[in-house]
């Protein structure tokens, strides 16, 4: 194979990885923001599936949970709930972790600690965190 012809097969296939990496983002949507108050959201997974759905920026725990729950679909349950904050979903070969904190690092922390070691699978955080 010419190199030519390897380096378009590469950078099709850097395009292909970075559409399905995109691609969940997009189907993420939060509400319109508000000037005060606190911000919840949620991330819910279904573990058999790895189907997960994240919400943030809602006026209550509730209303983040519930939109995380319709994002993630059929078998998914709330597995993080954080206010001002990140939530972070971790998976290692064992285990799923799932963390919560005022920040990104923390969150990302906590559920890497809770899986013990892995990956980190997925992670919103609200406006008003820090």
């Amino acid at each position: 194979m010419s190199i030519r012809k390897r380096l378009v097969a590469s950078a099709v296939a850097v395009g292909a990885v970075g559409a399905a990496l995109v691609a969940p983002a997009a189907l993420d949507t939060a509400p319109a923001a508000h000037a005060y108050g606190n911000y919840y959201g949620a991330i819910a997974l279904n573990t058999s599936t790895g189907d997960a759905g994240r919400a943030w920026d809602y006026d209550s725990s509730a209303e983040a949970s519930n939109a995380a729950l319709d994002a993630c679909g059929y078998g998914c349950k709330v597995v993080v709930q954080f206010v001002n904050g990140c939530g972070a979903v971790a998976s290692s070969p064992s285990y799923w972790g799932y963390g919560r904190g005022p920040s990104l690092y923390s969150a990302q922390s906590n559920a890497l600690y809770a899986a013990g070691g892995g990956e980190i699978y997925t992670w919103v955080c609200t406006s008003d965190h820090q």
